[in-house]
């Protein structure tokens, strides 16, 4: 794309008014973009807003849009605008793409992607089960794709890094600023490792209403989305009816049908999305091997343990963390031998402290 017209996406991308759509209408008056830059006074065709005008006039009259070029340039962001051969051409499902995207970090297209989002108040099994879906997608080469939030998807972004993924945090401010601020040094490693992904300007604080609009990039540049826990009035829950109304395959992880937390994602179910109830079987299906699902190494990794071992990795492994009181009791064992188990299991890799006291199923080894 030229200079021109990427100058002119810039400065229309200020204005927030005009979406990917914007180009269409250019090509039926036979504008390029950079028309708009010569002769300013052809917007007016396109907008009855003299608010959107007099912005129009001040972005240009002020340089924002050199200014803004010459900022992403030294920082080593990209710009993709609309209609351009580097612009994610699965975001034209929607129908209102972003005019321009701000790209910035190692990862240039998504690839094979999933989306994984949720709710910020998540409860641990919904971070377990988004940190797995991280570890497990990024291990076999997928994309991750959430929105860096607290809870679910920071679980998932930080589960990818740790499997030596790709994964992809969509911004509702603009990329160079890190919301939140505690997950700035995640941000990092996930510039390092893929990419930061905004539609709006540099310097764009975190305004409520930016974090709704940037959900339907976070399903528009992947295959699949999934949705590990939303309430009924959650972003996550906006991402999941996005998806679902623009015919992206939609997930969504069972929940308990008496916690909050899980209403929106139980209702997602209900109304179409498809339960995803393992997720060996969800990462064998999206490799395109059907006959995996339902299918796990368990076996495998019984074979190597003894009765009294087995017995506590299956309580483990169906009903999550435990203290060794709850083991001893449950697997009629006393406490001393609940110990010397779970330390050879944990030098198998198997288990993991989860906290004082508690034992939990290593998600860095489980499903190998």
């Amino acid at each position: 794309m030229k200079d021109e017209d990427l100058l002119a996406f810039i400065a229309l991308n200020f204005l927030r008014y005009f979406d990917g759509n914007f180009v269409q209408s250019l090509r039926l008056k036979s504008l390029l973009p950079g028309d708009l830059l010569s002769t300013p006074s052809l917007l007016k065709s396109f907008t009855s807003s003299e608010k959107v005008m007099a912005k129009w006039y001040e972005v240009l009259s002020r340089g924002l849009h050199l200014k803004e070029f010459e900022a992403c340039k030294n920082m080593g962001i990209d710009l993709l605008a609309f209609g351009d051969d580097s612009y994610p051409s699965s975001l034209c499902r929607l129908s209102n793409p972003p005019l321009l995207l701000y790209w910035w970090g190692n990862q240039k297209t998504p690839g094979k992607a999933v989306a994984v989002v949720g709710t910020r108040r998540c409860s641990n099994y919904g971070r377990r089960i988004a940190g797995l879906l991280g570890i497990r997608l990024g291990r076999e080469g997928f994309t991750t794709i959430s929105g860096g939030a607290f809870g679910v998807d920071e679980a998932c972004h930080e589960g990818s890094i740790k499997a030596e993924g790709i994964t992809i945090a969509v911004f509702g401010t603009g990329v160079d600023q890190f919301y939140p601020a505690k997950n700035g040094p995640l941000f990092e490693k996930i510039k390092g490792r893929g990419a930061l992904v905004s539609e709006y300007p540099l310097g764009t604080k975190g305004m409520p209403w930016n974090f709704p609009q940037r959900n339907r990039i976070i399903v528009g540049l992947a295959d699949v989305a999934i949705i590990v826990e939303a309430p009924l009035k959650s972003g996550a829950m906006i991402t999941g009816r996005i998806a679902m109304e623009h015919g992206i395959e939609t997930w969504a992880v069972p929940g308990r049908i008496d916690e909050g937390v899980a209403k929106g994602s139980n209702l997602l179910i209900f109304d179409g999305a498809y339960p995803l109830v393992d997720v060996d079987s969800f990462v064998y299906l999206m490799k395109g091997s059907p006959q995996g699902f339902l299918v796990s190494a368990e076996e495998d990794k019984l074979a190597i343990l003894s009765p009294e071992e087995g017995q506590i990795y299956k309580i483990l492994r169906e009903r999550g963390d435990r203290t060794v009181d709850n083991i001893a009791g449950e697997c009629k064992m006393t406490p001393a031998s609940v110990l010397e188990c779970l330390g050879k299991l944990k030098l198998h890799g198997l288990v993991a402290m989860s906290g004082p006291g508690r034992w939990v199923i290593n998600e860095m080894t489980e499903g190998e």
